[in-house]
């Protein structure tokens, strides 16, 4: 019993530590975001590389698979409305079913399976190798030079390709609808606009921003704890990732509350 209680609490009081030095993390990202570091030229070039890399190279695998998903799941749920006679109703469920909840979870699970690991991979080899620590010595702050742009990078790809995701889903749904119901495309639009109000979209716009800021911050983060043990990489990769679907569970938890 004593054994348990005593892990127990040193689960709680290492993860209220981690905890903690992760707000710190944040604390002096946010600070720099805030004092408009992203602004100055050399790192507002290597922030457009980032989004370049983060979101650009991803936009062909964003719309197959929104198109998959238009022709499926959009589709089904339009046709099974049409079948009970509640198709006015299909604008609230694409706003509830595509723009609240899939869009923005499924934009952030595939930029963390290709973005979020690269990220945690670069940063580990620049800490092993000691490349952070020659920047700080030549006068150069990492949190606006390397972690800044990344992160910045990450909130604005993931709220873009949600919003494509989101675009080209319901426009592949709205075809496979004309065929068996004859509505026009701009009346579908004004059932989704007529169900749309603003806690939607401040659920879109939160879940998309804060799923790319933790997807980012927390690979960084974790990254930043590699020592000079080779085998520290795979091991802060792991553990990164791990935190990071954590992260994007307790971003869609409370974005229900929204």
């Amino acid at each position: 019993m004593v054994r348990i209680i005593y892990h127990l609490g040193k689960f709680f009081v290492d993860g209220f530590s981690v905890l903690k030095d992760y707000l710190l993390f944040c604390n002096k990202v946010l600070s720099r975001f805030l004092t408009f570091k992203i602004l100055n030229p050399a790192i507002f070039m290597v922030t457009l590389r980032q989004i370049y890399f983060t979101g650009v190279q991803i936009i062909r695998v964003i719309v197959i698979i929104a198109i998959i998903f238009g022709l499926g799941l959009v589709g089904t749920l339009g046709k099974f409305l049409m079948n009970i006679g509640a198709y006015q109703r299909i604008g609230t469920i694409f706003v509830i079913v595509v723009i609240r909840e899939v869009a923005p979870f499924l934009t952030a699970l595939l930029l963390s399976l290709r973005s979020a690991t690269a990220v945690g991979a670069e940063i580990s080899m620049m800490k092993l190798g000691s490349e952070i620590r020659s920047i700080k010595i030549h006068g150069i702050d990492e949190y606006s030079y390397l972690f800044l742009p990344r992160i910045f990078a990450g909130m604005v790809c993931s709220f873009s390709l949600a919003v494509i995701f989101s675009a080209v889903s319901i426009t592949i749904g709205y075809f496979l609808l004309s065929f068996q119901l004859n509505i026009t495309f701009d009346y579908m639009v004004l059932l989704i606009f007529d169900a749309l109000n603003i806690n939607d979209i401040f659920c879109f716009i939160y879940k998309t921003t804060l799923f790319g800021f933790t997807l980012m911050t927390l690979p960084i983060f974790t990254s930043m704890g590699v020592g000079k043990a080779t085998t520290d990489v795979p091991i802060a990769l792991l553990k990164g990732m791990m935190r990071v679907f954590y992260g994007l569970i307790f971003v869609e938890i409370t974005g229900f509350f929204v």
